[in-house]
């Protein structure tokens, strides 16, 4: 068994979930998730899947934690404040799951660390709600074979979709460059942010990662969810696969900093 006593006991509750069960729980404890960005949408995110037993999570973010922000980051606490958002999350999951591992990395999304993040991971959820991010994660992904999560919170509108994510025929579904024309929409540049938008986007991320992980063949594939919480609605989009523009994304491979619209900080001394 790949559960410990101690471990069933810890998720007790899940497991008796029908249709969930130890079967279900011993799959999240075998995967592996990265996610990227750990500020309003990242920190439900990592902390739901943590504390619902996702074995390994890999956290990037390379910024530090700012009372201004945690209203939307309640992972982390005011004596944080200043120090990096990655290790802090990090350390914070063994407080709801003892058995997390989780793995901080203080690193840039960026061209040329993007091969190294990627790799061991099962899934990728994008949470730096920047466009330029998403386009070089995005392309990554697609050049490594790994399923990408994106997500962004603007006030009261929201969205978020699966991509690249593997098809029954062999193939994969669009690409976050597939829906450009959808998750424009959906864009909402006011001032000011809601804890609340990205706490309730974030929790819909990591239920439908945790069907993906355990494989409940619903939610990610070719769908991007519009979400206006200031009028209670949801619209469903169904997503088509640009064939042609993965496979000349696949050949052009990844792009300079300059071209992904990217800002390069210097790296963070530990």
């Amino acid at each position: 068994m790949i559960l410990s006593e101690k471990e069933l006991q810890h998720f007790k509750n899940p497991i008796a979930v029908p249709g969930f069960g130890v079967a279900m729980q011993e799959k999240l404890k075998l995967s592996r998730v990265l996610v990227i960005g750990a500020g309003g949408l990242g920190s439900p995110v990592i902390q739901y899947l943590g504390a619902s037993g996702v074995g390994i999570i890999g956290i990037v973010d390379y910024g530090v934690i700012n009372t201004e922000d945690m209203h939307r980051q309640p992972i982390f606490h005011v004596q944080d404040v200043k120090k990096h958002k990655a290790k802090m999350a990090a350390s914070r999951l063994y407080g709801v799951n003892p058995f997390a591992r989780p793995f901080p990395f203080l690193l840039q999304a960026k061209p040329e660390t993007m091969a190294y993040l990627l790799e061991g991971f099962d899934i990728v959820i994008d949470c730096t709600q920047h466009h330029g991010s998403h386009l070089l994660i995005n392309d990554a992904c697609i050049l490594h074979n790994k399923p990408l999560v994106i997500g962004e919170v603007h006030n009261w509108l929201a969205w978020y979709g699966g991509f690249n994510m593997p098809m029954l025929d062999g193939t994969v579904s669009a690409s976050y460059r597939c829906a450009l024309d959808i998750t424009d929409d959906y864009r909402n540049f006011d001032a000011g942010a809601l804890g609340i938008t990205h706490g309730t986007t974030g929790m819909h991320i990591a239920t439908d990662v945790i069907k993906y992980l355990i494989d409940v063949p619903i939610g990610l594939t070719n769908k991007l969810y519009g979400i206006d919480y200031l009028h209670n609605s949801t619209t469903v989009h169904d997503l088509t696969a640009n064939k042609a523009l993965i496979e000349t994304t696949r050949t052009n491979g990844l792009l300079s900093a300059e071209d992904y619209g990217l800002e390069i900080v210097p790296d963070v001394e530990d």
